[in-house]
């Protein structure tokens, strides 16, 4: 595969120099990665994937050789009878106990605890969890009209909550009225089997309840409610989330080996940045490709409606390949002065979120960053 470091290639065209001495955040962990970043000395950036040659979108993988083990495990790398969790009794916390495990366990934000006979939660921030004793997790409730049974069991999840949910959660001004209303998904799923466009039976269902077609991009809106049998449709007025989810990932199976396609798990890889026709969306990554492996397709998957529904043939310009080193590093560029906020910490770790050009968080262990993710804020 290609690669490019991108800074070196793209400073001489900028439009100004990164000053990166004057950095306000000089010195913190958070502030030292994003400059690694753009050095290129540690981290490379691959060739950019796009779903058609005429699409706006593309995932760029960033890679990274690692030789040195980890101290750390991350959730999706730890068998289910090794950990246990249990409903607190409180609407913001689990309790969750790591047995037989020498290694704290990284939980990414957005990982779904599903409720056996409570409430499914969804934790509010990336926290790792200490072996040996009992860890009390923030999370958000994910089935609103669902009630708590204190004690009773929650299964963790593989899979990652929809991006409009992961948005509430690196906001800082997150709450869970919030979580609920971007839960909730409102309309009527059309019983389509093709596009109307182009006739493909390739037919991917976001969150949100759209239909988009792989091949051409066109985007079917969810039909409006309360016509649901006049329109031949399905009510999806619902507000669990783990429901949701798994109707939009069974209806997906038709396009599951297309999707696979999306550069998730190459030889060193540990993240993504993922790119449209307004430059980054976002960037997601961890320290080691054995971390980023171990949930990365569900993360890259999340925006595989993102990377369908925009096309050239719109009448919007064509992605070029060129331009994707100065919109990273312009992406990057915001990371530089932002707010940072403790919002978890333990004797082995600490989350900070970060806000200002970008929202995002990112999880220190042992003065290493192990976990960093970036968002544009959403467009106006």
């Amino acid at each position: 595969m290609r690669l490019f470091g991108f800074l070196r290639k793209a400073e001489n065209e900028a439009d100004r120099n990164l000053e990166i001495e004057n950095v306000n955040v000089r010195g913190t962990a958070g502030a030292d990665l994003i400059r690694e970043l753009i050095g290129g000395e540690r981290y490379e950036f691959g060739e950019p994937w796009q779903l058609t040659s005429e699409s706006l979108s593309a995932v760029v993988p960033i890679l990274r050789r690692f030789d040195r083990d980890r101290s750390y495990l991350v959730l999706q790398e730890v068998s289910e009878d090794k950990i246990v969790v249990k409903d607190s009794g409180r609407i913001n916390a689990v309790n969750v106990t790591l047995k037989g495990i020498g290694k704290p366990v990284f939980v990414r934000a957005g990982t779904v605890f599903k409720g056996q006979g409570t409430q499914s939660r969804t934790n509010s921030m990336g926290v790792v969890l200490e072996p040996d004793r009992e860890n009390v997790v923030e999370v958000f409730c994910v089935h609103a009209t669902h009630p708590i049974a204190s004690r009773y069991g929650l299964e963790l999840s593989s899979g990652v909550v929809p991006r409009r949910v992961e948005d509430v959660l690196i906001s800082s001004s997150k709450s869970q009225a919030r979580v609920w209303k971007a839960t909730t998904v409102r309309g009527f799923r059309a019983r389509a089997t093709h596009c109307p466009r182009c006739g493909s039976s390739r037919l991917l269902q976001n969150y949100e309840a759209e239909l988009v077609c792989m091949q051409c991009g066109y985007v079917a809106a969810p039909v409006s409610t309360g016509h649901s049998e006049a329109r031949g449709g399905i009510s999806m007025v619902r507000d669990d989330l783990v429901a949701n989810l798994d109707e939009m990932t069974q209806f997906n199976r038709e396009v599951d080996k297309l999707l696979s396609n999306i550069p998730a798990d190459l030889d060193n890889q540990v993240g993504a940045v993922i790119i449209d026709s307004h430059g980054v969306l976002g960037l997601e990554m961890l320290d080691h490709p054995d971390s980023w492996k171990a949930f990365s397709r569900s993360i890259v998957r999340n925006y595989a409606d993102v990377l369908a529904k925009e096309r050239a043939g719109e009448g919007l310009f064509a992605l070029r390949a060129e331009q994707i080193p100065k919109a990273i590093r312009r992406f990057l560029e915001k990371a530089e002065r932002p707010s940072v906020t403790s919002v978890f910490k333990n004797r082995t770790s600490e989350t900070r979120m970060l806000s200002g050009e970008l929202a995002g968080e990112y999880t220190i262990v042992e003065s290493d960053v192990i976990h960093l993710t970036l968002k544009r804020k959403a467009l106006a």
